[in-house]
């Protein structure tokens, strides 16, 4: 029998893009984040022992060198900017998500360093030039040091330190970006900064601190929103908020229900809610699903098909999250999906059944605007270091050379025609 196969198509002005944070690729920062690796490299190689299954050990056994665990040069993309700009040019993308590092451009208090404001001026020129549009991140996790020393975070101070950095990035940077994301996934660093003490700066259930960050991340949410739209009017701003689906393992049960409900709610639009005033589009991050039982650990997945990281292929999930966002009745842009898969054999399918399931969103009115694969690069991974890869192109960390996996000659294509084929 014949395969008959269909073609998706996309909006016309669909933004396709691929994202990266400053951090993670740049190399060469000094914050709270490289100095904590310094001191928890040699206890997370250890940790790795008990902490992931052994297959994923046998596959990665440089989870157990403390090296990996050091962001050091990272993908060294900060001096190898015209590498990275060459990739997206292959991928045929029209806009990039990236990050400005905060500790470079305020190492001290109140001293701005302005060869790199110029240096991510050239950076997003180039892009510019190359009818690339920008979604510039002010904020993507690790803070300069002199703020972590005076409480970081949790500290009300941290408010007017943020509100000035980003009035300098508005004032020197702003006539150059399209679309501003202010904060990345805040709940994820007070799940694991301050509840279970798996980041920067690892406290377990400091319920008072995590209420303090809460607080502060509106505020400064809502600071820097009317900082940009001051100096620009139409400016398109939003948050990377971090979403996943839950959803009760049995539907009988009525306690998983509510369970369910309940971590729904504090996951994906507690803070939207808080903020949904100065939103003008919403960023969703979307990679996890979870079913929810009443039992400790509180969700058991059915994990058919799992990547390097262990998290469950389940792209229906994308589709769940944007139709309950639809009742905000504002655009959406999927600032980040992506998976872990050092072979690439999993990608470009992972890719192409999150597309499925975005277009039937779109097609039942959820005004989605665009889709950023993460991440172009393979990168430094957090509390995970490098081992887990989730870069449409690998990166040879001695030469900083990139090459393309074969996911990305798909999503390459993808973005020329503004279609896929299901």
């Amino acid at each position: 029998m014949k395969k008959y196969t269909k073609i998706l198509k996309f909006p016309k002005d669909f933004l396709w893009g691929v994202s990266t944070s400053a951090y993670q690729i740049e190399g060469g920062n000094k914050n709270d984040w490289s100095e904590w690796e310094k001191r928890n490299a040699k206890r997370l190689a250890e940790n790795a022992k008990s902490y992931w299954s052994a297959e994923q050990q046998e596959k990665f056994p440089e989870m157990f060198d403390p090296e990996n665990y050091i962001s050091g040069t990272a993908m060294g993309s900060y001096d190898n900017f015209d590498k990275d700009l060459e990739c997206l040019k292959e991928l045929n993308v029209k806009a990039y998500r990236m990050g400005i590092e905060w500790s470079r451009i305020e190492p001290q208090e109140g001293k701005f360093d302005m060869e790199a404001v110029e240096h991510y001026r050239e950076m997003l020129q180039k892009l510019k030039n190359n009818n690339i549009k920008i979604v510039l991140t002010l904020w993507h996790w690790p803070l300069p040091l002199w703020i972590s020393n005076r409480g970081g975070l949790t500290n009300k101070k941290v408010i007017q330190y943020f509100t000035k950095y980003a009035e300098l990035i508005v004032d020197e940077l702003g006539g150059l970006v399209d679309y501003w994301v202010t904060l990345n996934e805040p709940l994820m660093i007070i799940g694991h900064g301050y509840l279970d003490g798996k980041f920067p700066p690892n406290k377990k259930w400091d319920l008072l601190g995590s209420l303090k960050v809460f607080n502060n991340y509106i505020k400064i949410h809502k600071e820097i929103y009317k900082i940009i739209h001051n100096k620009f009017f139409d400016a398109k701003v939003s948050i990377a908020m971090t979403t996943g689906f839950l959803e009760p393992a049995h539907k009988w049960n009525l306690i998983e229900v509510l369970m369910a409900k309940i971590a729904y709610y504090f996951r994906n639009e507690l803070f939207v809610n808080k903020v949904k005033k100065q939103l003008d589009y919403i960023g969703v991050n979307y990679y996890h699903h979870d079913r929810i039982v009443w039992y400790p650990p509180f969700k058991k997945n059915l994990n058919k098909e799992v990547d390097d990281r262990g998290w469950e292929f389940y792209p229906r999930g994308i589709y769940e999250v944007l139709k309950k966002y639809k009742k905000y009745k504002k655009p959406i842009i999927i600032t980040e999906n992506g998976t872990a898969d050092v072979d690439d054999k999993f990608r470009p399918r992972y890719i192409r059944e999150h597309l499925k399931y975005i277009h039937k969103a779109i097609q039942e009115g959820v005004d989605v605007r665009g889709y950023f694969y993460w991440s172009l690069l393979d990168n430094f991974e957090w509390a995970e270091g490098y081992w887990p890869k989730f870069g449409l192109y690998s990166v040879d960390r001695k030469t900083f050379e990139r090459k393309a996996r074969p996911s990305a000659g798909v999503y390459s294509k993808i973005c020329k025609n503004n279609e896929i084929i299901s």
